[in-house]
């Protein structure tokens, strides 16, 4: 009779080759798989070729239809589309672009990497379906209330390239409604991507932010500030309400530094003295303020650096260090009388190279 030992170093051994076989197969299968998907694309950039960009033949459409269903295929004629003239690309593109409404139906029902890998290719190519296309966009404009974040940030990425502001305010008007949890980092830089007019996306984004929740509030915010869009007035009635989330009013605060707007500043000086209850508003007002130098900036921010909030205090250096004179920061330091006041200054000189 076998020992306990002997049946478990039998096991190990049957365990240790199934593995080893399990990875001389998978090598095999994948070598043979590249081989075939470079013969493919072979085929199909050859096939092309032979067609006329301009007017391509009924039965190359027909084929494109049929084939283009299956994944590997897909993957084969984005290699070759990939590999064309842009202009050559883009004429090609453009005169066989019903063939993506033909297969529209059959990945709307696959699984959701092939819908991403689907919409991923019409987002790099919007002359597809920016023109007289309102099936795809419709369906990009459902794939924006998919569970998967892959999904609807490729559905947005592709919404975003067609330049047209109504797509957009459709998205996001469902995603707001059905309450998707798309972080706003994700949805600013999708709209800093904006192919089309800003003036208008930005018109219709005011527009409509009264009707967004906190996340899609936010994300509109940060897009006004980083494109310098002069909403001051209505920003500013914002930061005033006294029912609007805290996230959005801190967004808020800090568009004012990108977009200076001196009303603004009594506001600011008000929320970074109220550290106690509010310290959020107090650190980012405490940056904000470097934007508006003048003496009650300054004798603000004196008073900020002696906060008991370490983010407001280091903050507060930092507007303080940038907004005082090189030859006259020594003194500033030295006149210091509160111990954690003064390391919030040296540190903050330090961060910018110099000796305290």
């Amino acid at each position: 009779m076998n020992s306990l030992a002997e049946n478990i170093l039998y096991i190990y051994l049957i365990v240790f080759n199934s593995m080893l076989i399990f990875d001389l197969v998978s090598i095999v299968y994948r070598k043979i798989s590249d081989k075939n998907m470079v013969e493919m694309t072979k085929s199909i950039e050859k096939e092309i070729r032979s067609e006329d960009l301009n007017s391509p033949s009924k039965l190359h459409i027909k084929k494109l239809s049929k084939n283009l269903k299956k994944i590997g295929y897909f993957i084969a004629f984005t290699r070759v589309i990939d590999n064309m003239d842009e202009r050559h690309r883009k004429i090609y593109l453009t005169n066989i672009k019903m063939v993506f409404v033909k297969i529209l139906p059959h990945f709307q029902k696959e699984e959701v990497i092939r819908q991403t890998y689907f919409i991923n290719f019409l987002a790099q190519h919007p002359y597809i379906y920016e023109m007289k296309m309102e099936q795809l966009v419709t369906y990009m404009i459902q794939c924006t209330t998919k569970d998967s974040v892959y999904l609807r940030e490729n559905a947005l990425s592709a919404l975003y390239m067609t330049g047209n502001p109504n797509y957009i305010k459709e998205a996001f008007y469902q995603m707001n409604y059905l309450n998707i949890k798309h972080h706003h980092k994700l949805i600013t830089d999708g709209l800093m991507k904006f192919r089309g007019d800003t003036e208008k996306l930005a018109d219709m984004l005011m527009q409509e932010l009264g009707n967004y929740g906190e996340n899609y509030k936010v994300a509109c915010i940060n897009y006004f500030g980083y494109k310098k869009i002069d909403c001051t007035e209505y920003l500013y009635k914002v930061l005033t309400s006294k029912i609007e989330y805290k996230e959005v009013k801190i967004a808020c605060i800090r568009y004012f530094s990108h977009v200076l707007y001196e009303p603004v500043v009594d506001t600011l000086y008000e929320l970074i003295k109220d550290d106690n209850n509010n310290w959020e508003y107090s650190a980012v007002a405490a940056t904000t303020l470097k934007k508006y130098p003048n003496r009650e900036t300054t004798s603000a921010l004196k008073d900020a650096i002696r906060s008991h909030n370490w983010y407001v205090r280091n903050n507060a250096a930092a507007s303080l260090i940038e907004l005082t004179k090189k030859d006259k920061i020594k003194d500033l330091i030295t006149s210091v009388d509160d111990k954690y006041a003064k390391e919030a200054l040296s540190y903050q000189l330090h961060l910018l190279g110099g000796e305290a």
